[in-house]
């Protein structure tokens, strides 16, 4: 991760500033943009939120005092129809199985299914569960046990909701059962059975689920969109089925927990936040019944809406704005930059031709100017750095040259003298003339460069010399390419490689093989704006390695070969040193080799003398 992030950074250093300021101005505008969008999101949700919420707080007070409107009318109903002497003497009868008696309970409970919209039929059950009474046949017709499971009988302690199931009477409804259950006392009334002992009859009301549901829903709608759920005192959804939404959340312990804190405390109404939902419960009153709304949170999609397509116009308005003043401020920014960067390349160049001035004296104005400064300051030191350095270069040249001639023209004069003295004027002639052709063309009138052919003329005056000096017999041959007579090149390159010839490979200075015919051959060939001088010899030979660490040594006096240092250094300084390459090669008595390869065209600087 961190490699990543060094490179990522290392990239956007590497980026132009015009690139860097746009993506800086783009990022913060993108930042800014989705901060803002953020914070419009948590705010718009909060108060959706709090919307939601107080509107599911009111339809849970509507829908349970709907509820509780419809439960106490049911009651009074109940109270209404069955708190007579004839009701309890009707159930009496109800023993004797007589069709009278049966006609008279059945009207009774017609009494009691149309005494709210929300009853849907009503049953009467014996107390020992063997015997019933429906509105549609009589008991000694059907099964008790198809009618009613009497294993619920076993929960019921007063008046008591069971939780939902199919109607008995009719399995496509669904219903909640509501049971009395009934004694008949000493005054021939029938009274609620509350110490849980076993009852004379029990009275159910069946009460429709949907039409209950459908009433919740409706004192709620527009309000919210959430679930009412009626929990009893075990808290039991009692209108929940199979296909509930939030079975899980509704069968949860801190569900139980909620709801029993509410039955303890003195408050009708509290409400607690879960992970995707809110819980609002309401007691009925007069109940231990709770009505449960549970709403869930919208998400994210539902808390926008229609808003969506408004918040994303909006962040691509912003985007573009912030877009657009990136690239006011890269032209105000940039643009002067760029000029200036501009003048850098020209200098850095030498196109600096016309000077470029800004007419502002701001941060921009003052580095031009200072630019343009810097630049009169490098010219004037680059002219006071050729000038000195052409003084040092005339001056090394004249140095290198110097070590080359003094101890070979004293030597030749003493040989001259002697020659004069035994009285050998033939062979003293000959080796003035060849002296003075040597010192004219090495001379040269101080120039620096001379023609191919003189530079052969001169090597084989330096040969003459020294073949009179030590008697020798040394042949010189020499090739030249064509068109290169007349070419110019650096001076007395070859007499320093001729006389390593003789004196360490013909054995003058030091001894060896005789040889019988020492040869020396000058080469002169050109490819590719290159000029190629080989000097060839026959002679005994030298270590390749020793000689190529004089070629770079910083003090060759004490090491043989100092005239191969010499000529390297004299090239190297007049031509370059990456312009410049010198090659060895020795087959001893065969052929040893010193190739240089020097440029074709003549430096700046000597064509400027």
């Amino acid at each position: 991760m961190q490699h990543i992030i060094s490179s990522v950074t290392r990239r956007f250093r590497n980026l132009s500033l015009l690139s860097r300021i746009r993506l800086v101005i783009c990022g913060l505008g993108l930042a800014i943009c989705i901060i803002i969008i953020l914070i419009s999101l948590l705010y718009y949700r909060y108060s959706s939120g709090e919307q939601t919420l107080a509107s599911a707080r009111r339809a849970a007070r509507t829908a349970a005092g709907t509820f509780e409107v419809n439960y106490t009318n049911i009651i009074e109903q109940f109270v209404f129809a069955c708190g007579t002497k004839e009701f309890a003497s009707d159930i009496r009868s109800l023993s004797n199985a007589s069709s009278d008696a049966v006609r008279l309970v059945q009207n009774e409970l017609t009494t009691l299914s149309h005494c709210n919209y929300l009853v849907h039929s009503a049953m009467i059950l014996s107390g020992d569960g063997n015997k019933a009474c429906t509105l549609y046949s009589s008991s000694l017709q059907r099964a008790t046990d198809e009618l009613f499971d009497l294993r619920d009988l076993e929960t019921v302690n007063g008046i008591t909701l069971l939780p939902r199931r199919p109607s008995p009477l009719r399995s496509s409804v669904s219903v909640i059962p509501l049971i009395f259950p009934l004694s008949i006392n000493a005054e021939e009334y029938a009274q609620l059975t509350l110490d849980g002992s076993t009852p004379d009859v029990y009275v159910i009301l069946y009460l429709d689920c949907g039409k209950l549901e459908e009433s919740l829903l409706l004192n709620g709608s527009g309000q919210t969109s959430g679930v009412f759920y009626l929990m009893n005192q075990s808290n039991i959804a009692l209108n929940a089925d199979d296909s509930s939404e939030h079975p899980r959340l509704l069968g949860s312990d801190d569900t139980a927990a909620f709801l029993n804190t509410l039955r303890e405390s003195t408050q009708d109404e509290s409400f607690a936040s879960r992970p995707g939902s809110w819980l609002i419960a309401r007691k009925i009153t007069d109940t231990n019944l709770i009505l449960l709304n549970l709403v869930p949170r919208g998400s994210l999609a539902n808390v926008l809406g229609t808003a969506g397509a408004s918040l994303v116009l909006i962040f691509l308005v912003v985007l573009v704005i912030f877009f657009a003043i990136s690239l006011l401020m890269t032209s105000t920014i940039t643009r002067p930059v760029n000029r200036l960067m501009e003048v850098v390349h020209q200098i850095e160049e030498n196109r600096y031709t016309q000077r470029i001035e800004f007419q502002t004296n701001d941060e921009i104005g003052k580095l031009n100017q200072a630019i343009n400064r810097m630049y009169d300051t490098i010219q004037q030191q680059m002219v006071r750095i050729k000038e000195e350095e052409s003084e040092k270069y005339l001056t090394q040249i004249k140095l290198l040259t110097e070590q080359i001639n003094p101890h070979f023209l004293y030597n030749t004069l003493e040989c001259i003298q002697s020659e004069v003295l035994r009285g050998d004027s033939q062979t003293a002639s000959s080796m003035i003339q060849y002296l003075a052709e040597y010192l004219r063309i090495g001379l040269s009138y101080g120039a620096d460069l001379i023609t191919v052919t003189n530079e052969l003329r001169h090597a084989n005056a330096y040969i003459k010399l020294m073949n009179q000096r030590f008697g020798q017999s040394i042949i010189f041959m020499y090739q030249i390419g064509p068109g290169l007579n007349q070419h110019l090149i650096l001076k007395t390159i070859l007499q320093p490689l001729v006389e390593n010839s003789i004196r360490h490979g013909f054995g003058i200075d030091a001894p060896g093989i005789p040889i019988l015919d020492p040869t020396i051959q000058v080469n002169f060939s050109s490819s590719e704006e290159v000029l190629t001088i080989e000097v060839i010899d026959n002679g005994s030979g030298f270590d390749v390695e020793e000689a190529e660490k004089i070629l770079y040594a910083s003090d060759p006096e004490a090491l043989q070969h100092v005239g191969l240092h010499n000529v390297y250094h004299r090239l190297i300084t007049y031509y370059g040193k990456d312009a410049v390459e010198m090659t060895l090669g020795s087959i001893p008595y065969y052929r040893n080799t010193v190739t240089i390869r020097i440029p074709m065209a003549v430096p700046a600087r000597a064509e400027s003398r």
